[in-house]
């Protein structure tokens, strides 16, 4: 295999092992019941072992708990592990219900643990699905995915169609979490098609909730409701409270999506009672979470910001922290609308980036610890089974060339041996009949020899006229086809496929005309109805009378040629998944030159991969970005993984990007080239911009805010003392502006205010910062002031634009406002500045109001 080749097989290893958790292999849908349980415990309907503490965990989950300790000694001193992996199990349950998931994950673990001990395959598999379950919910996906891989492994060799469904109910709901809603219905589907109609209404009904939930992500709000109808009708019979509160919570986000905030407050209700009766955290979380967005959808801000900071509490107490984000981000949104800018806001935005990043550094760690792994027991896999292959391909050959030698070595001596007899009966045709009658007895003895040759070779070997008429089927032609050699000879051609029959003639013909020998690869239909792959050798020789023939030598190649297509359908596949994952996948080798690109190039790039392949990461990056990613190139080349995130411009557009340089090593260890793994993260840095925005802009006049200006004032005080400049401070209020909101309304009042912002934006110079301290508070920093007057004309130019009444829905509404300016010389320090301002903004306040009033900063 060529250095390329290595490459691109080693970079769609790589990437699939991406994908591991989301394309996991198949098992059969439909099998076989398990070997019956032991008596004394129940099974379901679907013949599932359980019990009877497992079922009665759905209803009384703390009760179970507590009776388990005693059961599970009991068991452990008669060492029935059979008895502990079903006790184990019910305790995954009740720590489900509760949502304990370290619990989960370790009764699961102790149950597969037993299971295998008491040769109990079944039971082996739902302890690791109880144990995959809980790292999920724990977000350790990887380790998740492992276990439901195992789970796989064990049911392919002891089939169950219920536990199946289960492990693709697992991986629907990792799927979902992940983001990814097509995949997680089609796994649903596939839990769905495997379960035998009218059994396993609990597990239809949660396959169906995980169906719901992923149409209503794409928008299938139609195809959501049918299935969640489905599922409450099946889950009306099971008497399982937390698979209802999880049917009312889907039940809520579709009455969200229709615009019915009765219907979300009636569902998140029922979800609030169900998790009080389970004392369950985070499903009262979640119930809290629905009844906060019920109210944001009606505006009832504050009740929005209580149901939320509940929610919030109880992820956060869970340690869930995709959860705590999610509220995080939907109570900022409430309290932006709400019009909020104290002091609360502060901390839950410094929260929320602090958790997202710590979510970010902790899902990439893990996923490159996980994926490094299953790289080097993918890679020695599958290095194992090509080895196989070509040791096997290497033996056919081998044997092959062994006999098409032998064959000919034979036909050369017959040939030779023929010219000496031939030569000796010439000779002897004159010596008299007693030497002839010698000399055909030898020449009958080479034929019988050639005869007896033929005739015990493995191959088949066929002599034609080169008119195609039959001189000689070799008695192989039994076992390699399944006919007698006179069937054969009768229709030599009767079991060729019509596709493979032209090549097979052209060859033919080629060699019938005098064409040098050819190998030929067709395929025969053997008599038992099989398709078997044939490698046959065509060469002209000269027939036994002089005339020309054609011999075949054909021999069966059927397993090189299923191995060798067996390795192109796994480079397929495994190229289709490079292809269609949303991100450059390449292989840049030593002289960094890319030897592999994968198809989203020609998304991003609009080219076609194969033009990459072979140019250096400097022609196809460009000097600039090159020179930005050479230091972290160099790293990964010296054998250190790395990862760096930088800004480009593709074809016109903006790309924020975020790439992986993985080392790729050789048999012997030694770096021979990097694999590239390029994300585009433009969305996720315009959100983090946006959510900066927000933290210092006030979003009801879009000025600055508080935080922005003590900010900016810092900074402005700090040059007036370098750079010698003096700095003046206006503070303004709107005068009675407490009278306008009692009479007139809270609307009028808002109005005011952004009219007071617009009008007080337009008097000021470019760089002049302007500043909304809160309510009808604002600020005017204006750095390199010559003297008080600039200030005052500032001053002045407002109190004009102000005498134009405000136009409002309930008549002309005339506005007033009063100053107060600080002059301060260099080297001014923010608070003796701030007071100076207050100062003077109260004494215009007393001076009337609608004026201004200055006051020096010594």
């Amino acid at each position: 295999m060529d250095r390329q080749g290595q490459a691109w097989r080693n970079a769609v290893v790589y990437a699939g092992l991406v994908l591991g958790a989301w394309f996991p292999a198949s098992t059969p849908a439909t099998a076989a019941p398990a070997a019956a349980p032991a008596a004394a415990l129940p099974a379901d309907e679907a013949g599932v072992e359980r019990d009877p503490l497992e079922l009665r965990a759905l209803r009384e989950p703390d009760v179970v708990l507590r009776e388990l300790g005693p059961a599970l000694n009991e068991a452990r001193m008669r060492g029935d592990e059979r008895r502990i992996a079903l006790l184990q199990l019910a305790r995954a349950n009740a720590c489900r219900v509760v949502a304990d998931w370290e619990c989960q994950r370790n009764a699961g673990a102790a149950a597969s643990q037993a299971a295998l001990a008491a040769d109990a395959p079944l039971l082996q598999v739902r302890g690791l699905i109880a144990e995959a379950r809980g790292r999920i919910a724990e977000q350790d996906y990887g380790r998740g995915e492992r276990q439901l891989a195992e789970a796989q492994r064990v049911l392919a060799a002891h089939p169950q169609p219920e536990l199946f469904a289960d492990v693709m109910l697992a991986y629907s709901s990792m799927s979902f979490s992940l983001g990814k809603s097509a995949l997680s219905a089609d796994y649903a589907n596939r839990g769905l098609a495997a379960l035998p109609a009218g059994t396993a209404r609990a597990m239809r009904a949660r396959l169906l909730r995980n169906l719901a939930r992923a149409q209503a992500q794409r928008g299938e709000v139609g195809g959501a409701a049918e299935s969640l109808r489905e599922a409450s009708n099946l889950a009306r019979e099971e008497r399982d409270p937390k698979l209802e509160a999880e049917l009312y919570l889907e039940a809520a986000r579709l009455a969200r999506i229709g615009g019915d905030q009765a219907g979300q407050r009636r569902n998140g209700q029922r979800v609030l009672a169900l998790a009080e009766q389970l004392r369950n955290s985070q499903v009262g979380g979640l119930g809290h979470e629905v009844m906060g967005l019920a109210a944001q959808d009606a505006r009832d801000f504050a009740r929005a910001e209580a149901e939320l900071r509940l929610a919030l509490d109880a992820f956060a107490s869970l340690g869930l922290d995709q959860d705590e984000l999610r509220v995080l981000r939907e109570l900022i949104q409430v309290m932006l609308a709400a019009g909020h800018d104290d002091g609360r806001m502060a901390p839950l935005v410094g929260r929320y980036l602090a958790l997202d990043a710590a979510i970010e550094q902790a899902t990439r760690g893990q996923a490159y610890d996980d994926f490094a792994a299953r790289l080097r027991y993918a890679e020695q896999e599958f290095e194992l089974q090509r080895l196989q292959a070509e040791s096997a391909l290497e033996r056919e050959r081998n044997l092959a060339l062994v006999r098409s030698n032998q064959l000919s070595n034979a036909l050369g001596a017959l040939g030779v041996g023929m010219l000496v007899v031939l030569a000796a009966s010439f000779f002897a045709q004159r010596r008299g009949q007693r030497q002839q009658r010698e000399l055909l007895a030898r020449l009958r003895a080479s034929e019988t020899g050639y005869r007896m040759l033929a005739d015990n070779a493995s191959d088949l070997v066929l002599r034609f006229g080169v008119d195609g008429t039959v001189h000689y089927v070799s008695p192989s032609c039994r076992e390699l086809l399944g006919v007698t050699p006179e069937a054969f000879a009768a229709s030599p051609f009767a079991g060729i496929p019509e596709a493979d029959l032209p090549l097979l003639q052209a060859a033919f013909a080629r060699i019938a005309a005098g064409g040098e020998a050819e190998t030929v690869l067709y395929r025969q239909v053997h008599a038992s109805g099989v398709t078997i792959w044939l490698e046959g050798l065509l060469r002209r020789v000269d027939g036994a009378e002089g005339q020309p023939e054609v011999m075949v030598a054909a021999r069966d190649v059927s397993v090189r040629v299923r191995a060798e297509q067996a390795l192109a359908a796994t480079q397929y596949r495994l190229r289709a998944i490079t292809d269609n994952i949303p991100a450059l996948i390449a292989h840049i080798d030593a002289g960094e030159r890319f030897s592999f690109m994968n198809a989203y190039a020609r998304q991003v790039m609009g080219v076609e991969p194969e033009t990459l392949v072979g140019r250096t990461v400097r022609e196809v990056r460009g000097d600039a970005l090159y020179a930005h990613l050479k230091p972290y190139l160099d790293r990964a080349l010296a054998g250190e993984t790395t990862e760096v995130e930088g800004a480009t411009v593709i074809n016109g557009k903006e790309y924020d990007f975020h790439t992986t340089y993985v080392p790729d090593r050789d048999a012997g260890g030694r770096v021979v080239g990097v694999f590239s793994f390029t994300y585009d993260i433009t969305a996720l840095k315009m959100a983090e911009r946006q959510l900066d925005h927000l933290a210092r802009v006030d979003a009801m006049t879009d000025l600055a805010n508080r935080r922005q200006f003590d900010e900016r004032l810092a900074s402005a005080c700090a040059r007036s003392e370098r750079q010698g400049s003096p700095l003046a401070l206006l503070f303004l209020d709107i005068d009675h502006f407490k009278s306008i909101n009692d009479g007139r309304g809270h609307a009028a009042g808002d109005a005011v205010i952004r009219e007071f912002a617009r009008r007080l934006r337009g008097c000021v110079r470019v760089g002049d910062l302007v500043a909304r301290l809160g309510g009808d508070e604002f600020a005017v920093l204006v750095e390199g002031a010559v003297d008080q007057s600039a200030a005052e004309a500032i001053a002045a130019k407002l109190l004009e634009r102000m005498r134009e009444p405000v136009v409002l829905p309930g008549g002309p509404l005339p506005v007033g406002a009063s100053i107060g300016i600080a002059m301060a010389p260099a080297g001014a320090a923010p608070e003796p500045l701030l007071a100076a301002a207050d100062h003077a903004l109260y004494a215009a306040k007393a001076a009337g109001r609608g004026t201004w009033r200055a006051v020096d900063v010594g």
